[in-house]
C-alpha cells in the first residue's frame, strides 16, 4: 500500500477507535466524568524520576477500566511536574497536538494519552514562560535571565489537541509561580454538549474568575485541587458541595491526597441537588472515580431530570478511613461571638439571637440527648461577620450565621476536628436565619458530618428572598431531618465588594403540597439501591 493510502487508513481507524470511546452525546441529559484523587511521588528522589514516575502512574490510571467508562479525566493540582521542571505550554489559538510517538516531551505524551485513550483530559503542571509572551498592557518588571512559571491548567481532547490552557489566578503557599496581569476567564466546549469553566483550588473563594464565569452562565466547571482542609467551614468536600449549591453548577473536582498537609477531597457536586460523590479520606490512595454527572439547565431552576440508572459509575459518600491522620488547619473561633447549648439544659426547644456587631442570626433548636452516652463534645450558636485572612496569603469578608462542634467549653476548642463523636445529642429541628448583603455575596449552606462530609441536600432547606432596594437577602437554612453526627450546620457567605453578582433565585418553600424547594437528593438514594453491588466502602 503506498504510504499516502496507509496514512489515511491509519486516520480512518484513529478517528473510528476515538468516536468509540464516547460515552455521552449532546443530546443525552448526563455525562460521565473520571474524577482522580492522587497521592504523588514524595520530593525524595531526582525531579525527573519523581515527573516520570506521576506520568506513568496518570498512565495506568487513564488506561484502567474505570477510565473507559469516562467521556472526560480531571486530575489534581500539583500532581505531576513541579516548580524545578516546569514546560512550555503553546498557546491554544494554535490548535496544537503536541503528540510526537516516543517524545520524551511531556506535553507530547499527554496529547499522546489523550488520542490513545479517546478521552478530554484536564492536566496541572508547573508551566514555564518567557518574558516576550506577556501582554502589552502587563506593566510589572520581567526578568529575562530567570525562569518564570504559572500554575496552569491544560486541556486536550480527544484528538490530542491542546484545547485550552488557564494560570491560576489565586495562589496559595506557591512561591516562585507567577499570576497573570489580569484574571484570565477560561472555557472549553465539548462534543458532548457541555461548555466547562476552568478554575483551580483556592480559586473558588474569589470573584475572579470564578463567579465572573458563573455570570457568564457556565453550568460545569473543572476543578483541580490541592485543598488545605480547615473546619469547621472550610473542609475540602465541604466547601466544594456549598459553593456548587449557592451557584447552582457542576463542580468537578479532583484533590490531592497528602493528608499531612491536610490534603484530600474529590468528587462531583450537581448544583442544589447536593453531591453525586464525595470522597474523602487520611489514607493513601490513587483511584480514578467514574461517575454519571447530570447536566443543569441554563436557567435558575434546578433540574429534576435524573441520570442514567446504571451500576458502572460511582455514587455516594465514601473514604471515612484514617481521618486522623488528615493535619487539617483551624480557624480562630475566638473571633466568633457564640452561645454554648448546654445539654443539661432544661428547655431543649428554644429560639436564641446571637449578634456580632449589628450583623444579627436567629436560632430555633429542637435536640434531645440520649443519657446512656457520654459527653464527647458540645455545640454552639455562632454569629461573625469581618474580614479573615487566609494564613496571610489573602483577605475576605465573610458573614456566618452557624452551629458548630466544641471539644470542651473552651472557645479555642471549637470547630476542632471531632473523631470520638459518641453521637449523645440529636437535633430533631434546626432553623437558622440572617440578613445578609446582597449583591456582591455568595451565601451557601455549610453542613459537617463526623466523616467530614456534607449532609445531603435532602435533609435540610435553603432559600433566600432579596431586597434589592436595600441591597438585603433573608437566608435561612432549616434541618429536615433529625440528626446525630453534625459537626457544622449552618450558612456561610463570601462578600465581594465592588462585584455585581447575586446567588441563583432560592425561593422559599410554598404553603400548598407543591413546593419550589425538593429532596434534592431523592435520586441519589434510589440510585443507590439498584446498584448496591457498587457501594463506595475503602
Amino acid at each position: 500500500m503506498a504510504p499516502k493510502c496507509l496514512g489515511i487508513a491509519l486516520l480512518l481507524v484513529q478517528i473510528f477507535i476515538r468516536s468509540s470511546f464516547q460515552q455521552s452525546s449532546a443530546t443525552d441529559d448526563s455525562y460521565v466524568v473520571g474524577v482522580v484523587e492522587f497521592r504523588m511521588e514524595l520530593l525524595n528522589m531526582p525531579i525527573d524520576t519523581r515527573t516520570a514516575m506521576n506520568l506513568e502512574a496518570y498512565k495506568e490510571l487513564m488506561r484502567s477500566d474505570e477510565a473507559k467508562l469516562t467521556d472526560i479525566v480531571v486530575f489534581p493540582e500539583l500532581t505531576l511536574n513541579t516548580l524545578m521542571d516546569p514546560v512550555p505550554v503553546p498557546n491554544p489559538e494554535g490548535n496544537t497536538i503536541p503528540c510526537i510517538p516516543d517524545s520524551p516531551e511531556l506535553l507530547s505524551q499527554l496529547s499522546c494519552l489523550a488520542i490513545e485513550t479517546g478521552k478530554y483530559i484536564v492536566i496541572n503542571l508547573s508551566e514555564s514562560f518567557e518574558c516576550d509572551s506577556l501582554p502589552d498592557n502587563d506593566p510589572r518588571p520581567c526578568d529575562p535571565t530567570a525562569v518564570h512559571r504559572y500554575n496552569t491548567n491544560v486541556v486536550f481532547d480527544r484528538n490530542g489537541t491542546l484545547i485550552t490552557r488557564y494560570r491560576k489566578t489565586h495562589l496559595f503557599r506557591e512561591p516562585g509561580t507567577s499570576v497573570t496581569y489580569e484574571p484570565e476567564i477560561v472555557t472549553f466546549d465539548t462534543d458532548f454538549g457541555v461548555r466547562f469553566g476552568v478554575v483551580t483550588c483556592f480559586d473558588l473563594l474569589f470573584a475572579e474568575p470564578t463567579l465572573e464565569l458563573v455570570k457568564l452562565g457556565v453550568k460545569d466547571f473543572v476543578f483541580p485541587a490541592y485543598w488545605v482542609s480547615e473546619p469547621p467551614f472550610l473542609t475540602s468536600v465541604q466547601i466544594f458541595e456549598s459553593w456548587a449549591y449557592g451557584n447552582d453548577v457542576n463542580l468537578i473536582a479532583s484533590g490531592t491526597n497528602y493528608a499531612p498537609a491536610g490534603s484530600t477531597g474529590t468528587g462531583v457536586f450537581n448544583g442544589r441537588n447536593g453531591a453525586v460523590f464525595s470522597f474523602f479520606t487520611g489514607k493513601e490512595t490513587r483511584k480514578i472515580f467514574p461517575v454519571r454527572v447530570p447536566k443543569l439547565p441554563r436557567s435558575n431552576s434546578p433540574t429534576t431530570t435524573p441520570p442514567k440508572k446504571d451500576c458502572k459509575t460511582v455514587s455516594g459518600r465514601s473514604g471515612g478511613k484514617l481521618l486522623d491522620e488528615v493535619n487539617m488547619g483551624t480557624d480562630i473561633p475566638e473571633r466568633f461571638t457564640t452561645a454554648l447549648i448546654k445539654p443539661d439544659q432544661v428547655s431543649k426547644v428554644f429560639n436564641r439571637t446571637v449578634c456580632d456587631g449589628d450583623f444579627c442570626c436567629d436560632f430555633h433548636i429542637d435536640f434531645e440527648t440520649r443519657g446512656e452516652r457520654p459527653v464527647s463534645h458540645l455545640y454552639r450558636l455562632t454569629a461573625f461577620d469581618g474580614v479573615r485572612t487566609f494564613k496571610g496569603y489573602a483577605e475576605a469578608h465573610v458573614s456566618i450565621c452557624a452551629i458548630i462542634t466544641c471539644l470542651n467549653e473552651n472557645l479555642a476548642s471549637c470547630g476542632l476536628p471531632n473523631y470520638e463523636s459518641t453521637k449523645y445529642l440529636k437535633f430533631n429541628e434546626i432553623s437558622i436565619s440572617g440578613d445578609f448583603i446582597a449583591n456582591g455575596t455568595l451565601v451557601m449552606p455549610s453542613s459537617l458530618d463526623n466523616k467530614f462530609h456534607s449532609l445531603d441536600a435532602k435533609y435540610y432547606q435553603f432559600y433566600s428572598t432579596v431586597d434589592y432596594p436595600n441591597d438585603r437577602q433573608h437566608v435561612q437554612l432549616t434541618l429536615s431531618s433529625s440528626v446525630s453526627n453534625l459537626q457544622t450546620f449552618g450558612i456561610y457567605a463570601f462578600n465581594h465588594k465592588d462585584f455585581d453578582y447575586f446567588i441563583p433565585d432560592a425561593p422559599p418553600p410554598q404553603e400548598d403540597s407543591t413546593t419550589t424547594i425538593r429532596p434534592a437528593s431523592g435520586w441519589l438514594l434510589s440510585l443507590g439501591l439498584l446498584c448496591i453491588g457498587k457501594s463506595m466502602i475503602f
